[in-house]
């Protein structure tokens, strides 16, 4: 398979949840849909992204699986795009169901709404600074920069929380986004392993 179709298809898999966004606009159950969807999985895309370093970590300490890591490294960035166009998503059919400027601005001085505009920013500026352009002319900044996807995490668990998307999810989500943060920090503790395969 080569590149293209991979990214293709990897793309497709990672924006089926979202196919109600490209069909029944005007059906009853549309926008709920949409905007439930859509938010759920820029959260799972965003831990999906966030596992990969401590999944790096584990496979530098143990030596093993270098293909592997070469592979989720080359992916990474894709991980975040599709949950940064989850995310588009989101606000767009917000915006379309709103319908009201004026009413938006209302909303989004409210905290439910605050927390995911500031999230929303963050992601839109770590998505546009993925490239290998945005890494080589920023250098060092680069990874500080990205660092920013934890408090991007964090902002749209909140935004979830707020609007109640069943608490226990809300719990189970949170819960992984810690178990990978502890992950990441507890693997680095550890020495390394001379490489293999």
């Amino acid at each position: 398979m080569t590149r293209l179709a991979f990214l293709m298809l990897l793309y497709a898999v990672m924006l089926w949840p979202a196919r109600y966004a490209f069909y029944g606009l005007f059906a009853e159950w549309y926008y709920p849909q949409i905007i439930y969807e859509t938010g759920v999985w820029t959260i799972y895309l965003l831990l999906v992204t966030l596992s990969v370093s401590p999944v790096l970590t584990l496979l530098n300490r143990v030596g093993q699986g270098r293909s592997l890591g070469r592979w989720l490294l080359q992916n990474r960035r894709h991980f975040g795009l599709g949950s940064f166009i989850h995310a588009s998503l989101h606000v767009m059919h917000y915006t379309i169901e709103t319908n009201s400027a004026s009413w938006m601005l209302i909303e989004a001085i409210s905290i439910e709404y605050f927390v995911a505009w500031i999230a929303f920013v963050i992601l839109a500026l770590l998505a546009v600074t993925s490239n290998s352009y945005f890494a080589r002319r920023l250098g060092r900044r680069w990874k500080k920069l990205h660092i920013w996807i934890y408090p991007a995490v964090l902002l749209s668990l909140a935004h979830w929380y707020f609007f109640d998307y069943t608490e226990e999810r809300f719990v189970l989500l949170g819960g992984c986004f810690i178990a990978l943060k502890l992950a990441h920090l507890g693997l680095r503790r550890l020495p390394r392993r001379a490489a293999h395969g």
